[in-house]
């Protein structure tokens, strides 16, 4: 017997998301709304609703999803209507007018039973699942550092201006979501934070950052990103390094290493059958998600940390102190 596609209602027409949405084959899109006024070109063969209330009641989708472009911010009015239909929602990624709207999230999934969760691709990431095994497996020892490096050039992109610090609040998002993945956030207990604005970005929003942070049992955080960085830039991911009392494991431009305390370095090897990555990583676990009937590993609640740590590094970028998380 032929499995029933899941229907699913996408609000929100960039391509980059809807495109991954259209191509799986146990994926029926049954409806679209542009809720934030982009081109429809490539999606005029979809069912279009302005009314998402109304949508939700005549489609019945199964699942519900939600893009939001970066010169846009998430909008709650969406969220709440969703949610007040019967419905979970799942969102590519974070864009919070105010980063108090994570706690507000939290308070609307409890108080209507509904999931929201948040998209954070880099951890679809196939050397973030390796370095994730790497750790469980014990190698490093008791870990005591976690020395993080992103290298991007200045672009031209006036969607930036609306942030009012947007390497913190964009790019550092998804490093913090991996750092998450991989040893939770909720470890780190003190932030200290720097975001400058350098003479040579392009656009007007401070692009380099600095975080500390520290851990009641001794876990050090030293974070820097740059998006006005000159000369060879790093990946998105960045490149990353866990020290550890039985050894380091690195991220390298060339990939994966093991040092142990003899300094010896080993290469390890991703596991190339790791199917499903970034964007297309998410999708596959907001499916699974839905078909299975679980909460997702991405919904809000599990992604609090990383939004009151955000919400802690502004803070204390505002006041130039160290801030409790």
């Amino acid at each position: 017997m032929e499995q029933k596609r899941l229907r699913v209602f996408c609000i929100g027409l960039n391509n980059h998301w809807l495109s991954h949405w259209v191509s799986r084959p146990d994926v029926q899109v049954a409806g679209v709304s542009n809720r934030y006024g982009e081109a429809t070109e490539h999606c005029a063969d979809l069912p279009q609703f302005e009314d998402i209330r109304g949508a939700l009641r005549l489609l019945k989708p199964d699942l519900v999803t939600m893009v939001t472009p970066p010169s846009a911010k998430t909008c709650m009015e969406t969220i709440r209507t969703v949610l007040d239909s019967g419905c979970d929602i799942y969102l590519e990624k974070f864009r919070p007018q105010s980063w108090e709207d994570g706690a507000t999230m939290v308070s609307l999934s409890r108080s209507t039973g509904r999931q929201i969760a948040i998209g954070e691709s880099y951890r679809f990431d196939k050397y973030v699942e390796q370095t994730k095994q790497v750790i469980l497996s014990g190698r490093l020892g008791n870990l005591e550092q976690i020395v993080w490096r992103c290298q991007r050039p200045s672009i031209r992109a006036g969607w930036m201006n609306g942030y009012e610090h947007v390497m913190l609040e964009d790019l550092t998002y998804h490093h913090l979501g991996v750092i998450h993945y991989l040893i939770g956030a909720e470890q780190f207990k003190q932030v200290f934070a720097t975001s400058m604005l350098l003479s040579w970005s392009i656009e007007q929003s401070p692009s380099v950052v600095s975080l500390l942070a520290q851990s009641n049992e001794g876990l050090n955080l030293n974070y820097y990103a740059s998006w006005a960085a000159h000369g060879a830039a790093t990946s998105w991911l960045g490149e990353f390094q866990l020290d550890g009392s039985e050894g380091s494991l690195q991220l390298r431009s060339d990939g994966l290493v093991f040092i142990n305390r003899d300094g010896e370095e080993e290469k390890i090897a991703p596991d190339d059958t790791y199917g499903f990555e970034l964007r297309e990583g998410i999708v596959n676990e907001f499916i699974n998600a839905c078909k299975q009937g679980r909460k997702s590993d991405l919904d809000i609640s599990s992604f609090q940390p990383v939004i009151r740590m955000i919400q802690a590094s502004l803070e204390s970028v505002r006041t130039g102190n160290k801030v409790d998380i």
